[in-house]
């Protein structure tokens, strides 16, 4: 980061530190809601715990605490809302990761003109 402030690269050091964390946690958090709607719901989800792609799809079906007309257990409705907050967090740090890099980016171009 050639131009950044210090404090500037202490965000993007620390978004990007906190994306190592976050996004293992969320998908530990979606197969966890994988496993649970498979014990709890296996009408929806069949016997087997479904793999990342259908627990994304099933995550993505809650509504309301619910899929279609079935209410969710208590249990799959917490793993429901840990996962979309993980996933809500990550997304969200590499954002800023994205965006400072990008000022970055364009500041050096521009200053290393004038």
């Amino acid at each position: 980061m050639s131009n950044m402030s210090t404090l500037a690269s202490i965000i993007f050091l620390s978004a990007i530190a906190a994306m190592v964390i976050v996004y293992p946690m969320y998908f530990i958090e979606l197969h966890a809601f994988g496993r649970i709607m498979a014990r709890d719901h296996p009408d929806l989800v069949g016997q087997q715990s479904p793999d990342l792609g259908g627990s994304y799809k099933l995550l993505q079906r809650v509504k309301s605490g619910q899929i279609g007309a079935l209410d969710l257990s208590p249990e799959a409705l917490l793993s429901h809302a840990s996962a979309e907050r993980l996933l809500y967090l990550g997304s969200s740090l590499f954002m800023v990761v994205l965006f400072m890099g990008l000022t970055d980016a364009v500041l050096s171009k521009h200053v290393g003109r004038a």
